[in-house]
């Protein structure tokens, strides 16, 4: 019964996940699928690692990805700009453009890269349809979760994905025992999750949503029965957390929209609004590459949406998301106050002289 409930409201989070992204504009699909490849990194990192990125490492953990220091970004975003599905594969693009990225998988990641592919097909996943184009939706949604549940059981046979258990270090002190706990090294579930990304088992419907396999589900001890029902929670979560993300894009969009008014229906600052958006922050240089604008205008756009309340700016360039707009947005200055106040003042004179006239002439 229980499972049933969980599948249930799996069915009810992937029904609306779906319908938000079947009726977003393409603004609103663009800068949601920028946070997928978002969330995507943040998923990589979880499963892979935290990684060595320097004495700093530790405090970059939670970084946001146009900011973070670890070299294994460029990879993860070139494979997936390479490998993802349609809406996926252009915004990793974007990203990677804004990072200038170069560095790639080694043969190492890309064959365990393909391995994941290899079971997913297997699975019978690289061949499914779109779940709002068949006429069975709970048949579909069952079936891609018991395909995925049967890949990860597939590759537990891998020695490089099957999760290890940790151990229990003794330190032997003077004046007693100490006891510490090592975490096993992570396994290839990252691989897993990345290779759910792509074009062969995503349909371009839908925005794919990132990090739906953890770690857990590829302990050995795990029986086959526990990861379906883990699926089916980790499923709901993560349909759940895709709406939200088009909900709360929305209503960022329709804030920029209503703060740039003003400006031209040209303006490049509504497309870096977009940007800063969906990633959260990011730097003016970041903002030149992806804009394909001078410094200068890069400059301009970023004190645009500064000017609009929508963004902070910081040293370095920096560039960072706002809650609250330090004026109303959209709200031009006065015209007496503006680049015409001379011309007004102008006429405020000569209307006052006609005035004058037509008065003298009454009498």
């Amino acid at each position: 019964m229980e499972e049933s409930t969980d599948f249930c409201r799996y069915g009810q989070a992937l029904g609306r996940a779906e319908a938000g992204w079947r009726f977003a504009s393409p603004a609103l699909r663009k800068a949601a699928a920028l946070t997928a490849v978002s969330t995507a990194w943040k998923a990589y990192r979880r499963d892979a690692g935290a990684g060595e990125i320097g004495p700093a490492h530790a405090t970059n953990a939670a970084m946001p990805l146009l900011r973070t220091e670890d070299p294994r970004r460029e990879a993860v975003l070139l494979w997936l700009a390479d490998h993802g599905a349609p809406p996926i594969a252009e915004a990793a693009a974007t990203i990677a453009t804004m990072v200038a990225a170069t560095e790639r998988f080694g043969s190492k990641q890309l064959h365990m890269l393909a391995r994941a592919g290899d079971a997913l097909a297997e699975a019978g996943l690289a061949r499914r349809s779109a779940v709002l184009g068949d006429r069975d939706v709970e048949g579909s949604a069952m079936q891609l979760l018991g395909s995925l549940a049967a890949a990860i059981e597939r590759l537990r046979g891998d020695a490089d994905f099957v999760e290890g258990q940790g151990s229990e270090v003794r330190h032997a002190l003077p004046r007693g025992t100490l006891n510490h706990y090592v975490a096993a090294e992570p396994a290839g579930c990252w691989a897993l999750n990345l290779a759910l990304l792509t074009s062969s088992v995503q349909p371009s419907l839908a925005l794919p949503s990132a990090g739906l396999v953890t770690r857990a589900l590829f302990r050995a001890d795990l029986e086959a029965d526990e990861i379906k029902t883990q699926l089916i929670e980790n499923a709901g979560a993560t349909c759940n957390r895709t709406y939200a993300t088009l909900i709360r894009t929305a209503e960022q969009l329709a804030r920029g929209r209503d703060a740039l008014a003003h400006l031209s229906r040209n303006a490049r600052a509504r497309d870096a609004w977009l940007l800063v958006a969906a990633l959260g922050a990011c730097t003016r240089a970041q903002l030149r590459r992806a804009l394909d604008v001078s410094r200068a205008g890069a400059d301009i756009q970023a004190h645009a949406l500064a000017d609009a309340g929508l963004v902070a700016l910081g040293a370095g360039g920096l560039v960072t998301w706002s809650e609250f707009s330090a004026s109303p947005p959209g709200a031009p200055a006065p015209i007496d106050q503006g680049p015409l106040a001379n011309a007004v003042s102008d006429l405020d004179a000569s209307m006052a002289e006609i005035d004058r006239l037509l008065a003298r002439a009454a009498t």
